[in-house]
């Protein structure tokens, strides 16, 4: 019911797949995708993944705001952490402990402010009765309880890596938007480009490391322009 209301271009609700066969299908692709992780070196991830899933979707753990957040943010960790460690493996690198300050930091954002999404999706949530924080503690203190998170985390982030000035400017100017406009701008359109606005300042959050060292962005600059010179001169010669 929620999902007919508030997405319903996803496969179910628009009936390109029934339940039973969602089901059947993540029940053949679970057993493989341990498999190919175990392999990878990051099955430990991969199960708490799962179990995570199982609290949200079977135990009724996404229907309330507090807890949905929570497992969230853990799942969160656990992608990060899987990745991280399957990377400095094949690099042959020790994980260096600010990493795995990062790695917390960053699930606490999502922990703390995926209620976001909540704001958009008032309507269908009713319907089926989950307990998000608009529906629990009113659309007022749930704006607030975005706004001020973002603006926190848009300061700690830099302030946790060392930048100088110049690495706060993305991160507070657009979650200074992000939080101006859920406390200011209400309706279903407002709040939904609100909420995209909010995958882009996380986005932006994830990219804030690299800004510890701009000589990334100069690498991977020159390395696209070469790519693009060859690829041109490539097709120049065809």
């Amino acid at each position: 019911m929620e999902d007919a209301i508030n997405k319903p271009w996803r496969p179910i609700p628009s009936s390109r797949i029934t339940r039973d066969q969602a089901r059947m299908l993540q029940l053949f692709t679970m057993p493989f995708g341990m498999g190919m992780n175990y392999f990878l070196g990051a099955w430990e991830e991969t199960a708490l993944v799962y179990n995570l899933a199982w609290m949200y979707n079977d135990l009724g753990g996404g229907d309330n705001w507090i807890i949905r957040n929570i497992i969230l943010g853990l799942a969160l960790s656990q992608f990060n952490k899987g990745g991280m460690r399957v990377a400095a493996e094949i690099q042959g690198v020790q994980i260096p402990e600010s990493s795995w300050w990062w790695l917390f930091i960053t699930s606490m954002i999502l922990a703390t402010t995926f209620q976001a999404q909540d704001m958009k999706d008032q309507e269908g949530d009713r319907a089926r009765g989950r307990r998000t924080a608009p529906l629990v503690i009113g659309d007022t203190a749930a704006r607030w309880t975005i706004a001020v998170p973002v603006m926190a985390w848009s300061f700690v982030c830099p302030l946790f890596w060392g930048l100088n000035w110049v690495g706060y400017v993305l991160p507070v100017g657009v979650g200074a938007l992000v939080s101006a406009r859920f406390v200011m701008l209400r309706g279903f359109w407002a709040d939904k480009k609100t909420w995209w606005l909010w995958t882009f300042w996380t986005a932006i959050i994830w990219f804030v490391p690299l800004f510890k060292h701009y000589g990334v962005f100069v690498r991977f600059a020159r390395r696209f322009g070469l790519e693009f010179a060859i690829e041109r001169q490539s097709s120049g010669l065809q």
